[in-house]
């Protein structure tokens, strides 16, 4: 009985800190205030000053907040069965668009380390980090990275995409929603997607269609693409 509140006052406690990010970002919207990234800096602050391991908060809390990224991803379908005319009208650049950044967003990550001496095991890790977390780890456990670690690339993808996506789409000159929800969804998965779907539902739409199929080419090509560049 002790476990289950002790886990629900961290449960709380992360909740208070998301409303305070959030009412942070009314005052101040920039993208260095976004309610994600500015909720996950207070926690990660509070850990270090309590001295209390990030273990700890997960096993006491932190895991059942994970566990709702699921049904948050399943949510999703509300929005899809309702642009399911634009999904049908776009489905060839949308294809198109996935199979480019899937491929783009893997080799890149690779090229790059390789530039920098990066370590192969490393650079492993890293190259799922544009898909939802689940799918990464479990594509970098397959092709020998740390999954734990892919966890936190995945959270700094999210987290970067969201903040730099719509202002680096603006300055390249990309305006169409499909470009832009491909774009986000090939490059920040659910974190991006959730940001798209307030700004345009139908960005949103076509950011959470080639999030899944990123998803899938992910785990197809991974591999694949792994055994060529490192």
């Amino acid at each position: 009985m002790l476990n289950i509140l002790y886990a629900l006052g961290w449960i709380i406690f992360t909740i208070v800190l998301y409303r305070v990010s959030k009412q942070l970002y009314k005052w101040v919207p920039t993208p260095f205030t976004m309610p994600v990234l500015t909720a996950t800096a207070l926690i990660i602050a509070c850990l270090l000053i309590f001295h209390i391991p990030y273990e700890a908060y997960m096993k006491n809390g932190g895991d059942w907040i994970t566990k709702l990224l699921g049904p948050g991803i399943v949510a999703f379908a509300i929005p899809l069965y309702k642009q399911r005319r634009v999904l049908k009208k776009y489905v060839v650049p949308i294809s198109g668009g996935v199979i480019v950044g899937t491929v783009v967003a893997i080799s890149s990550e690779a090229v790059i380390a390789r530039m920098f001496g990066t370590d192969s095991s490393l650079i492993l890790t890293a190259l799922p980090k544009s898909v939802t977390m689940p799918v990464a780890m479990s594509v970098s456990e397959q092709i020998g990275g740390i999954p734990s670690l892919t966890a936190a690339f995945v959270m700094i993808a999210g987290i970067t995409g969201m903040m730099m996506g719509p202002p680096l789409l603006k300055w390249s000159g990309v305006t169409n929603f499909i470009g832009k929800g491909i774009g986000v969804g090939c490059s920040s998965h659910i974190m991006g997607v959730a940001q798209s779907m307030k700004r345009d539902e139908r960005e949103g739409v076509v950011g959470s269609v080639t999030m899944t199929l990123t998803a899938v080419l992910t785990c197809l090509l991974g591999p694949l693409l792994a055994g060529v560049f490192v």
